[in-house]
């Protein structure tokens, strides 16, 4: 029998990787999330225009996608450590970038740049989460994973309480925690993962496994974009403080946290449509609520914003789960991917849409938007239901609460096949949309 000082310490333990990555794209999440507020809240200080705002979100979306579709060439020819030190370096500048002037033009300018990066670092993260993982832990990794990146998400929007948003400092915490993220990866004696390559549906075929899913999660993308980054402008206008803006947006993650799993095991025993048409009416009653109560009790917005988002953001997840109860399983991937372009695609339009309808309404006008984009999304998956029987229980794949981050999380997804567990980060041919 092998002696303790007979081990191979030569080989890294994988859940010190494991650990290493999570850690690092936390980081990055409390910047996210920091930022995520803060830059709308500057820019209505510096009284640019609702719409400005709401281009400046668009440019973050756009970035994102950008960077989703062309990070793998980049990550193949420099590697997987030099990707993620350069863009980490690359957001700690565009970050300070913004401290320069509250200037809309300027702003969209870096923050198109700035959803480049942090779609190429969650990709970076993701690919190695997904390959250093065991097989039989990768359900327990996603959810650890997925509370985490959250936490620190609402962490990020909370420290906004701790100073005057006025000052320089916010960016320089922002900054540096992009800076941070670098250490926990670039020390990791992991072996770098396989480059990731992006494996999509062609629309056809995306649209015809599963059309409740592929216009739900645009819808999803336009609702939940909107609130998470004109939220903060929803509540200067309503003369909130910074700090009861931070809490009030926050209370959307801590909703998500609390009710993502409760509905995740109802959508697994009954059909997964029915829970997304309760769920779509409850967003358009808590919506409704918020725009109508929000100026007459705004005490009561911290309990509406907190089940807003406990429902609204908990949807995505169950549309990918429908998806996959219908995708076969070498779709299941490809799939999950391109329903997060659709979300990304909607949420590039939310933003500005809704702000165009503020601009008409006024503030509450951020949530007859959200409504009316619940209704359509609601009344579309009840149409589909008439359409299509649901699968029988015992033919579904389980509920994996699958956030919206990268193209490469679907990989780690216990639902995907095995082979494609073992591929290079889901190694395959991009299928370009037809």
């Amino acid at each position: 029998m092998a002696s303790l000082d007979s081990v191979d310490r030569s080989i890294p333990n994988p859940f010190l990787a494991l650990a290493a990555v999570i850690f690092g794209a936390g980081v990055l999440q409390i910047a996210h999330g920091l930022l995520s507020t803060l830059l709308p809240l500057q820019l209505n200080a510096a009284q640019a225009s609702t719409v400005d705002i709401g281009l400046m979100a668009t440019a973050f979306s756009g970035g994102f996608i950008l960077g989703c579709l062309a990070v793998s060439r980049v990550i193949a020819a420099v590697g997987h450590i030099r990707v993620f030190a350069a863009f980490a370096a690359l957001a700690s500048a565009v970050t300070l970038a913004f401290a320069i002037a509250p200037e809309p033009l300027l702003w969209m300018a870096v923050r198109v740049v700035h959803g480049f990066a942090t779609a190429s670092l969650l990709t970076v993260a993701e690919s190695w989460l997904n390959e250093r993982t065991p097989s039989q832990q990768r359900g327990r990794v996603m959810a650890a994973y997925m509370v985490i990146s959250k936490t620190a998400f609402a962490g990020g929007q909370l420290s906004l309480v701790l100073s005057d948003i006025g000052g320089l400092i916010f960016f320089m915490v922002a900054s540096a925690a992009y800076s941070l993220s670098l250490i926990p990866v670039a020390m990791t004696r992991a072996p770098s993962p396989s480059v990731p390559k992006l494996r999509t549906l062609g629309l056809r075929r995306f649209y015809r496994v599963a059309p409740a899913a592929a216009v739900g999660c645009f819808a999803i993308g336009m609702m939940n974009a909107s609130v998470i980054n004109i939220g903060p402008l929803y509540g200067a206008q309503q003369s909130l403080t910074a700090s009861e803006i931070a809490v009030l947006m926050a209370a959307t993650q801590i909703g998500s946290l609390c009710l993502q799993w409760p509905l995740g095991w109802l959508s697994d025993r009954v059909d997964r449509r029915t829970v997304i048409v309760s769920a779509g009416s409850l967003v358009i009653v808590l919506s409704l609520a918020i725009a109508i109560l929000g100026t007459r009790w705004p005490d009561a917005l911290y309990v509406l914003f907190c089940l807003w988002g406990g429902v609204s953001l908990s949807i995505y997840a169950i549309f990918i789960a429908h998806a996959n109860d219908f995708a076969g399983q070498d779709e299941r991937v490809a799939m999950t991917s391109t329903l997060l372009l659709a979300w990304a695609v909607g949420s590039m339009i939310g933003p500005t849409a809704a702000t165009f309808i503020m601009n008409a309404a006024g503030p509450d006008g951020l949530f007859y938007f959200v409504a009316a984009v619940a209704l359509f999304m609601t009344a579309f998956v009840g149409y589909r239901m008439t359409r299509r029987a649901p699968r029988p229980v015992d033919e579904r794949a389980r509920f994996v609460n699958v956030p919206a981050t990268s193209p490469q999380l679907p990989k780690l997804d216990p639902r995907a096949p095995a082979r494609a567990l073992g591929e290079a980060s889901g190694s395959g041919d991009t299928e370009a949309p037809s």
